[in-house]
């Protein structure tokens, strides 16, 4: 229990940072930033690189979002920190979770792009057994960024953390899905 427990708690951060992406899309915030894509426009094979929804904002609120978000569960003294750094430097750790979740979606958003999968949209029914496997990739791609973003950063998650980490992203990810189509921000949970 104490396991998931932690898994929860490092979780938290991410998941505040992405209701306050949500927040700033719904409200349509900084609209100049939203009309920067990530890939600049660039395309491989006659297709965008990462596609229109991947854009600086998305970037810029996401790892500011996040660094608040932990800063603020750390001064409130929320749960059992995974790793000291979470409590020692809390903007750097949320920084790490959010530049992790961003850099994680990118090599999905491009391998879907190249499929011809529109963003926010299903696995074509061309191919019906890509469906489960690209609904998976979906739910779990920022948390493998995260992971790796956090090593490479000097602070590699405990193997324990991270199977908890999946379960919490296989609850979590599709509840916040769900309350973007609530909100009209997507078309489609999963």
């Amino acid at each position: 229990m104490g396991t998931l427990l932690q898994a929860l708690v490092m979780a938290l951060p991410v998941v505040v940072g992405g209701l306050l992406h949500v927040a700033v899309i719904k409200l349509r915030w900084f609209p100049s930033l939203a009309a920067i894509p990530l890939d600049g426009g660039l395309t491989w094979r006659g297709r965008r690189l990462f596609g229109a929804n991947k854009t600086v904002r998305g970037a810029v609120v996401m790892v500011a979002a996040t660094a608040l978000a932990a800063w603020a569960c750390s001064h409130l003294g929320v749960g059992p920190p995974v790793l000291p750094v979470q409590h020692e430097q809390p903007l750097w750790w949320g920084a790490l979770l959010g530049a992790g979740y961003i850099l994680g979606e990118l090599p999905n958003s491009a391998a879907k792009r190249q499929l011809g999968i529109e963003p926010g949209a299903a696995a074509p029914t061309t191919h019906p057994g890509l469906r489960p496997l690209v609904w998976l990739i979906d739910q779990l791609d920022f948390l493998a960024g995260i992971v790796v973003v956090v090593a490479i950063a000097g602070h590699p998650l405990p193997a324990p953390t991270v199977a908890a980490l999946v379960g919490v992203a296989l609850v979590v990810h599709p509840l916040v899905a769900a309350l973007m189509v609530m909100m009209g921000l997507k078309s489609r949970v999963g």
